[in-house]
């Protein structure tokens, strides 16, 4: 079941690839880790990362995917108490959206202090995008996709 997901995620990527910022393997994995448990959710952020890499190769962003959507998985599963409607969700959504380009940039930093502000400073318009686009798709599709997730999880014991 868990590399179904991660396969949905890499599916839904490349099928909205043609946008810049609109994605929804945020939304995805936070209704993941909202209904499966700790090391699935894990599972599916690795595999994801995993594939992406073979599919774009290795960079400079390559240890920021697993660590990123991984963490997005583990705190999404630690404040899932507090994260319980889709307001909630997509406050905590938009922001991981504009957070995500300043966590990526961390490598570049490391690099330089320059080369780290230039990296972030200029993504910024796409994390804008990143954060209304996550903001707006996690109020749209909560309720559904996070009621049939709860349905399966306990189904099928996730």
């Amino acid at each position: 079941m868990y590399t179904m997901c991660a396969a949905i995620l890499v599916v839904s990527k490349e099928f909205l690839a043609f946008l810049p910022n609109i994605e929804l393997v945020s939304f995805l994995l936070i209704v993941y880790a909202l209904n499966f448990r700790l090391e699935g959710v894990i599972s599916i952020a690795v595999l994801f990362s995993g594939v992406q890499m073979v599919l774009y190769g290795v960079g400079m962003w390559t240890p920021m995917y697993f660590i990123v959507w991984s963490l997005l998985g583990i705190t999404v599963y630690y404040f899932r108490n507090f994260l319980t409607n889709e307001n909630r969700c997509a406050i905590f959504s938009g922001g991981f959206g504009l957070v995500f380009g300043f966590l990526f940039s961390i490598p570049y930093f490391i690099v330089s202090l320059r080369m780290g502000w230039i990296y972030f400073l200029k993504g910024i318009p796409f994390d804008l995008i990143h954060c209304i686009a996550n903001y707006i798709i996690m109020l749209v599709l909560f309720n559904k996709v996070n009621q049939l997730l709860g349905d399966l999880s306990k189904k099928y014991n996730l």
